[in-house]
């Protein structure tokens, strides 16, 4: 199935940047996607507990429930798990501030078609540790978040980078979702996809 971002897309997207995650929820329903709104457990940067909010898409509530429970029981750290709209919907924000999140409702990047976590399939776990890194026609490096570039270099040792022998990678791959950091046209290490 191909999703295009039409003029009415725009529009939904202008007063969701507007709203919270009521409104979120709302877009997203207008165009046929269900979302569910899960609250998971987690171990953050300090060794604390923390209870956090996704609002996904209902076809993958389960599984990442199932997921998040994993990484909590081994305590895999994630800074924070909040909703896109407690950074004024803004991915940029919400990536810089290392926020895990999964529905964004948004285009891809460079494109008029909507991107995954507009369908509330996609889940970016870490992004300032694991950005998303693309080589533009001039040669020069995107990297998204834009404070993420000292993470761009995946041979250097650093904490909460996801490899394919980490945990989050097993469990996401295990549970039949692919991740961004496989990509041959760009690499985004955050990223895992359904």
């Amino acid at each position: 199935m191909r999703y295009v971002f039409s003029t009415d897309v725009a529009r939904r997207c202008l007063l969701v940047l507007a709203a919270g995650v009521a409104a979120l929820v709302a877009a997203a329903q207008s165009t046929g996607v269900r979302l569910d709104t899960i609250e998971v457990h987690y171990v953050d940067f300090q060794g604390q507990s923390q209870t956090g909010t996704l609002i996904c898409n209902h076809s993958i509530a389960q599984d990442l429930r199932d997921i998040f429970a994993d990484l909590y029981r081994q305590r895999y750290p994630i800074e924070r798990i909040r909703p896109i709209s407690d950074y004024g919907n803004d991915d940029e924000r919400s990536m810089q501030a290392n926020n895990t999140s999964c529905y964004c409702y948004r285009p891809i990047n460079g494109s008029r078609q909507l991107s995954k976590h507009a369908l509330g399939l996609a889940v970016d776990v870490n992004p300032l540790y694991n950005p998303c890194v693309r080589r533009k026609k001039d040669g020069t490096l995107k990297v998204e978040p834009s404070t993420g570039r000292p993470y761009v270099d995946r041979q250097h040792s650093f904490p909460y980078k996801i490899t394919r022998q980490d945990l989050c990678y097993r469990l996401f791959t295990e549970h039949g979702f692919r991740w961004g950091g496989s990509w041959r046209s760009l690499k985004d290490y955050q990223h895992f996809e359904r």
